[in-house]
């Protein structure tokens, strides 16, 4: 028992320090991940907000439902920061259901 909990802490500490060199490769000029984005996985921006530290937050959607979270800082760097499948819209805040 002892073991398995020494493999898991180890892992868990070494993907620790792989996690930022990943975040490192997923980063670059905003347009050329756009340009990625649209050519690779057929993406295209559905939302866009500003986020509380002054970077905007992007959300790139395939009509075959996938989908990717775009932050572009204010120093211009963009970074992809989530990625996935099942991509599914909901109503917006103007057609939210008031419950009549």
């Amino acid at each position: 028992m002892k073991s398995m909990i020494k493999i898991c802490l180890i892992s868990a500490l070494l993907i620790s320090f792989a996690y930022p060199a990943v975040a490192e490769n997923l980063c670059g000029e905003r347009v050329d991940i756009i340009d990625t984005l649209k050519k690779r996985y057929q993406e295209v921006p559905v939302s866009m907000g500003l986020a509380g530290n002054g970077g905007v937050v992007e959300i790139f959607v395939s009509i075959k439902g996938s989908w990717t979270i775009l932050v572009t800082r204010p120093t211009g760097v963009a970074c992809v920061v989530s990625a996935g499948e099942a991509w599914e819209s909901l109503k917006g805040p103007g057609e939210i259901d008031q419950g009549v």
